[in-house]
């Protein structure tokens, strides 16, 4: 489910690229799509020379299938929380592009990539986020780089505003062991317990 953002040179992606005035630009990624990234840069071939687009004015970005058994994936530019905890944090400054993994009623999933230093130095580890239909901007949830066990209690105070979903999590009805099979199990048992009320 989660891929990783480093390519080798000479296996770019191909992208189709949507900007908010409906300009279409298609051609190889050229960036990590992680939280440092202001913008996107796109080469019209895989040497090419990269034309940047500020990451403010884009709708959305799609990896396009390499294989017949790949498919394309979609990526939007949403502002994102910096902390796990709920209610507390500062927005970011720029959005994020997010990979979408789950698509609901009521909330989506997404994977973002950040820097995270670990004491010894910084790595790319991947972010799972979700938001609600309403909302402009997206919480963390779970930082897949990190061992999983110490992921629970950050989960639960993710989500504090949604009792119902806390309480599965700390009786286990919803396991680690599952989440970190699916991380968007989470999510999509939050979407049930959104549209049952």
């Amino acid at each position: 489910m989660v891929c990783s953002m480093s390519f080798a040179k000479k296996n770019l992606p191909r992208v189709k690229l949507m900007l908010k005035d409906s300009t279409l630009v298609e051609g190889y990624l050229r960036s990590e799509l992680s939280d440092r990234d202001t913008i996107i840069a796109i080469s019209p071939e895989q040497k090419g020379k990269k034309i940047k687009y500020d990451i403010k004015k884009v709708e959305k970005l799609l990896l396009l299938a390499q294989t017949d058994s790949d498919k394309t994936a979609e990526y939007y530019p949403i502002y994102v929380y910096n902390s796990m905890r709920s209610g507390k944090g500062s927005i970011s400054d720029h959005p994020m592009m997010l990979l979408l993994t789950y698509k609901g009623k009521n909330v989506n999933g997404y994977v973002g990539f950040v820097w995270v230093f670990n004491s010894v130095a910084w790595n790319l580890e991947p972010i799972a986020y979700y938001k609600l239909e309403e909302s402009q901007v997206a919480k963390p949830f779970l930082n897949f780089g990190t061992i999983f066990r110490k992921g629970k209690s950050g989960m639960i105070n993710s989500f504090k505003e949604y009792p119902a979903l806390t309480e599965k999590l700390e009786n286990g009805t919803l396991s680690t062991k599952d989440i970190n099979k699916d991380p968007m199990l989470i999510v999509k048992e939050l979407d049930k317990i959104l549209d049952s009320k």
